[in-house]
């Protein structure tokens, strides 16, 4: 695995040092990335839960250092562990991020790490930078989906909210890049789980469409056809966004 920094303000510090451009890296690697600190965890090495060692942060330079050190390994500043003292959570496998004791309330994880990036890029216009970010989780969400794997079942995570969020990126995805496919995996993935859109995101798909001349019809039909077939016993609002799908294949066809 390698974590590569594509311009960032600050850069990357991996275990205590200034990253290169692109540094491979091995199993309990530390990385930094602003305020936030990481361990890479190799699966493959680990028969049980583990605690990762707590490391000291030194206050002049930024360097972690280990936790028995009084002065830091690169400045010789005195270290203040009990100001700097980074508390693990426990973690199986994986990118694995770590609470500042001080701050105990935080729940930050590596995903919210990786989309606060991805988000910093597309505030940038940085939308090629933002899809390498991304293309990993959606394309993994995706996969699932389309598996019947459900969505409960990844990261942790709430599957409404993990949901939105990923739709929300790939269509910002697919208006900054002009890039069709980005508009196919919100209806491939909408298909393969029979879930209906919310209004904001068929908003949001009308104006997608129109910008980039969006014309495969394909997949809008098949997602039309999973709604239709679900909407025995739907609500005003459940009816109204399906005209408005409707609406939208229209589109679609009209400008294929």
């Amino acid at each position: 695995m390698f974590v590569e920094d594509t311009g960032s303000r600050n850069g990357i510090i991996v275990n205590g040092a200034q990253s290169p451009a692109k540094c491979r890296l091995t199993h309990m690697d530390r990385v930094y990335i602003g305020s936030q600190e990481l361990v890479l965890v190799d699966a493959a090495k680990l028969t049980d839960q583990q605690d990762t060692a707590p490391s000291v942060i030194c206050g002049a330079c930024g360097v972690a250092n280990g936790k028995a050190q009084r002065r830091c390994k690169s400045c010789g500043q005195r270290l203040d562990s009990a100001a700097t003292l980074q508390e693990p959570r426990r973690t199986f496998s994986g990118m694995h991020v770590f609470e500042d004791a001080s701050e105990v309330t935080r729940t930050e994880t590596t995903r919210d790490v990786v989309d606060g990036i991805a988000a910093k890029a597309i505030d940038l216009g940085r939308y090629a930078e933002a899809e390498r970010i991304l293309m990993p989780h959606l394309d993994k969400l995706l996969e699932r989906a389309l598996r019947g794997v459900p969505l409960s079942q990844a990261e942790g995570r709430d599957p409404v909210e993990l949901l939105a969020n990923a739709t929300d990126n790939a269509l910002k995805l697919a208006q900054g890049l002009r890039a069709e496919r980005w508009v196919d995996w919100v209806f491939r993935i909408h298909t393969a789980l029979a879930r209906l859109m919310p209004a904001e995101t068929i908003e949001k798909l009308h104006e997608v469409v129109r910008a980039i001349e969006y014309h495969k019809r394909k997949y809008v039909r098949a997602y039309l056809q999973v709604v239709q077939n679900q909407s025995d016993g739907w609500g005003p609002s459940e009816r109204f966004r399906v005209k408005r799908l409707e609406g939208l294949s229209e589109v679609i066809v009209a400008s294929s």
